[in-house]
């Protein structure tokens, strides 16, 4: 058996809390003005402008500052991933090299953590901006190439959260890579980044499994739920993503893109300022 697909706990001693590393950051929202529909005409449609956000991540560094978009993923067929919520962060603006992250909660308490790392991708190259959703829409496919690495996360007996690691895919990057970075970056991505990652969602999942179905149905969370959460948890759910993207970003720039693109050492700077 592959020990990352191992169950595991998630949260690492010693290590600095979500609501910690918050302190350190200032969360800016903004219109989007970068992506908003400007090619239809039908007005219902350009009202979904006004849900269009950006959040930016300042920190006393005025050169770090990730921004983080709550967004819709359509797959190979168009058809949308339902019931995630989606996170597209660039580690700076108009970054070479971006991370969507996918969050969703399965009955009976599951918790899922989708990464996908495109390294040579910017935000412009996937955004479908005319779509008709209130939220961005982006389009995978569209994507140069796209790493993986899937996460669940489940609360267990004893309350203390577990998590295993399974499908990371990295071969889209072979091309540029040689056989023993190609291995260094799956483990990594397995190993350190999972972890990382874990263990700052694990975090966030008390505010997600609180939420309570209605009666005699299931628990179907809508597309704009982290826009409703109040301030702090909409920081610690940002704050996350932005995270797990980073580090799986550096882990991707260190181990194989290194001089080719250089954005990366952005979300490289980000993970420093903060871990």
């Amino acid at each position: 058996m592959n020990y990352s697909s191992v169950t595991k706990p998630a949260k690492i001693l010693n290590l600095e809390s979500l609501n910690d590393l918050n302190e350190r950051l200032y969360l800016v929202k903004d219109h989007d003005n970068d992506y908003f529909d400007t090619k239809s005409a039908d007005a219902k449609r350009t009202e979904n402008n006004a849900e269009r956000f950006v959040f930016n991540l300042q920190t006393s560094n005025i050169n770090i500052q990730p921004s983080v978009r709550l967004v819709n993923c359509l797959n190979r067929n168009s058809k949308r991933y339902n019931q995630f919520q989606c996170f597209v962060v660039e580690p700076i603006d108009k970054s070479t090299g971006i991370a969507v992250i996918m969050v969703k909660l399965d009955d009976p308490k599951v918790f899922y953590c989708n990464v996908r790392i495109m390294p040579l991708t910017t935000l412009s190259d996937i955004a479908v901006p005319d779509y008709d959703s209130k939220l961005l829409t982006v389009n995978l496919e569209k994507s140069k190439c796209i790493l993986k690495a899937d996460i669940t996360i489940t609360p267990s007996d004893t309350g203390e959260a577990q998590y295993s690691v399974h499908d990371v895919d990295v071969a889209a990057i072979s091309d540029l890579a040689t056989q023993e970075e190609t291995i260094a970056l799956k483990r990594e991505l397995e190993f350190q980044a999972s972890k990382l990652i874990a263990h700052y969602f694990q975090e966030i999942l008390s505010i997600v499994v609180n939420e309570t179905p209605p009666p005699g149905k299931s628990l179907i969370i809508p597309d704009d739920y982290i826009l409703t959460l109040p301030p702090h948890q909409l920081k610690e759910m940002l704050s996350a993503s932005t995270i797990a993207a980073c580090v799986a970003l550096e882990i991707t720039g260190y181990n194989v893109l290194k001089e080719i693109n250089r954005d990366w050492k952005a979300a490289s700077a980000f993970i420093n300022y903060l871990l």
